[in-house]
């Protein structure tokens, strides 16, 4: 699983020269967010992604395998948390005028894992600058 957060953020600081489709508020970046965890909930991590890749300024290439990648090792949490009973936003931390993060649990029988949403706004619109997922749910009680 490190191997897949590793890949991620990585992927979130690669150079990309394509532009990206932007939300015009927070609000409509949650919706889009609220709408990828529903999928990746699903096991539907290409779909999850995909819905995603618009508004993310890294190459096609790249968000595919984080997908394919996700996907790889879901078998390893699923045996380990066993299946998923729901999920639910669980905040959103303001990084000043620029950066905003929303959190997303992904609850299990046996543990959670949390999907992590980091949004960037270079002039007056939001884009994606990262998405992670990790079981480090100590994270929450900052």
């Amino acid at each position: 699983m490190k191997a897949v957060i590793i890949a991620i953020l990585l992927a979130a600081i690669w150079p990309a020269s394509s532009r990206a489709d932007e939300f015009a508020s927070l609000e409509e970046a949650r919706k889009m967010a609220d709408k990828a965890v529903a999928l990746f909930a699903e096991e539907k991590f290409a779909e999850g992604y995909g819905l995603l890749k618009p508004y993310w300024p890294l190459a096609a290439v790249e968000i595919d395998n984080l997908a394919n990648q996700t996907n790889t090792q879901w078998p390893l949490v699923r045996q380990r948390f066993g299946a998923t009973v729901g999920t639910e936003f669980a905040e959103q931390l303001v990084g000043g005028p620029s950066f905003s993060r929303m959190i997303y649990l992904q609850k299990f029988q046996n543990h959670a894992i949390r999907w992590v949403f980091t949004f960037y706004k270079p002039k007056d619109r939001w884009v994606i600058n990262a998405v992670s997922f990790d079981d480090q749910i100590a994270q929450l009680f900052h």
